[in-house]
């Protein structure tokens, strides 16, 4: 019986629905706090229907005592790594740029990240099946059927007047999803 289970989730078209099913998500939401900032990551629904939008997205809000504070960055302050761990393909990210900043207010809005799909590249990944997955999840809506597991995590630093050194964030946080028939 595992073994039809293994075998039928080596193709990213063949996912054992009824398997699928009995996967429990264990959490949506995550949040960390480091020093006056909140890093929060959320999935809007713990299951998705195959071709349906799905709404994942990070959020940075500065806590602290000044009006505003800015925090220095590559493309984004916020990076997704998600892995569909039926088949264990992961699903990484690229970076476009560096050296960019943004402003954070204390009472206003949080520096907010939503997921838009892209792959980044990996050498090690260059299997027919994964080629296959990344080919469906790329030119299809939604993501294919699976149990996704997301680990978003935050990259910045914050300089201060006079000061030499950028104290440096670093926060990651994990939720999980599933997407079925």
């Amino acid at each position: 019986m595992l073994i039809l289970f293994i075998a039928g989730c080596s193709t990213s078209d063949k996912i054992d629905s009824q398997e699928l099913e009995k996967i429990e998500v264990k959490k949506t939401t995550d949040e960390i706090v480091q020093d006056d900032f909140l890093f929060r990551l959320v999935s809007k629904k713990d299951q998705y229907k195959k071709g349906e939008e799905v709404i994942l997205y990070g959020e940075i809000v500065y806590k602290g005592d000044k009006e505003e504070v800015n925090i220095n960055h590559a493309s984004s302050a916020i990076f997704f790594n998600i892995r569909e761990e039926t088949r264990g393909h992961e699903i990484g990210y690229a970076v476009k740029d560096i050296g960019l900043t943004t402003t954070l207010y204390r009472l206003g809005s949080p520096y907010q990240k939503q997921y838009t799909k892209n792959i980044g590249y990996n050498p090690e990944n260059e299997t027919q099946d994964y080629e296959q997955f990344t080919d469906d999840f790329l030119k299809n809506d939604g993501f294919p059927p699976g149990y996704y597991k997301v680990k978003g995590h935050t990259d910045f630093s914050l300089s201060s007047e006079g000061e030499l050194e950028q104290k440096k964030f670093n926060m990651e946080a994990a939720i999980d999803f599933k997407v079925v028939e």
